[in-house]
């Protein structure tokens, strides 16, 4: 199936979902300190937070891009300091990103993805900010999404 800018735009924003597996050593996985996670788009309004824990939390998979594990492959990738860079392909799409912060306190990612649409590159540009807000709240499970406007959204690790 070819993405779309007009898909990823749709699923990557509403949806709100994705994972760093088998695509990458556990060891690159990025993964949040557990409890409740508020995650703020920059370029959507669409905000949410995550009830995280630590051991089950793909970051990349659970707000960027759902399947990324199955679906994409880790081209190359870098650590300095705070920061980590990837570049990885996926199905008739790259995906690149830089993460900046702290895992158990805030950190905020930038991502772009480029498609080939009608025979031209489009790239679509995703910031996101997160900070982690403490405990996880009564009645939110661990991987659960709660959005902005209170509908919430099962939780993301029934597979994990």
């Amino acid at each position: 199936m070819k993405r779309s800018t007009t898909w990823i735009l749709m699923t990557v924003f509403p949806l709100c979902a994705a994972t760093f597996a088998s695509a990458a050593e556990p060891a690159q996985r990025l993964q949040r300190a557990t409890g409740l996670w508020k995650v703020t788009p920059a370029t959507s309004p669409f905000s949410w937070e995550i009830c995280v824990d630590h051991a089950r939390d793909r970051l990349i998979d659970d707000d960027l891009w759902s399947g990324f594990e199955q679906e994409c492959k880790i081209e190359s990738h870098s650590r300095q300091g705070d920061s980590y860079q990837f570049a990885s392909s996926c199905p008739d799409a790259g995906l690149t990103g830089t993460f900046k912060g702290d895992l158990a306190k805030a950190y905020t990612l930038s991502a772009d993805t480029t498609v080939q649409v009608n025979g031209k590159s489009e790239v679509q540009h995703t910031e996101l900010a997160a900070v982690f807000q403490g405990a996880c709240p009564a009645g939110l499970a661990p991987g659960a999404k709660k959005m902005r406007g209170g509908m919430v959204m099962k939780s993301l690790y029934t597979d994990r």
